[in-house]
């Protein structure tokens, strides 16, 4: 009654090689057997540690994209145009103060 159930991994997993330098690699087996860990379950754990990291970093430089634009919209909106208007001071040909004088 002892049944094994085979598990399809083809479509779950996807072998990976790569090159590696020979010190690297001898220090990575080292430590992972003195972790008591597989290689492949050390890599894995790197691997997600790594886009989680970078995921977290990538949210932070678009948030600091999105701050910095609305800075730089502030100061780039198109400022109102302030007409500068001449004071009203009268000139001397607005009031013929030599007249309204001899009125008084």
């Amino acid at each position: 009654m002892n049944q094994t159930h085979s598990v399809d991994l083809s479509n779950n997993h996807k072998l990976i090689n790569f090159n590696v330098p020979n010190y690297l690699i001898n220090n990575f087996d080292n430590l992972v057997k003195f972790k008591r860990v597989s290689r492949t379950s050390m890599l894995v754990r790197l691997i997600e540690t790594y886009i989680r990291e970078e995921l977290l970093q990538m949210k932070k430089d678009n948030e600091l994209s999105e701050s910095f634009k609305k800075i730089k919209d502030k100061f780039d909106k198109p400022k109102t145009v302030i007409k500068k208007e001449e004071p009203m001071i009268p000139h001397s040909t607005d009031i013929d103060w030599e007249d309204r004088l001899k009125n008084l």
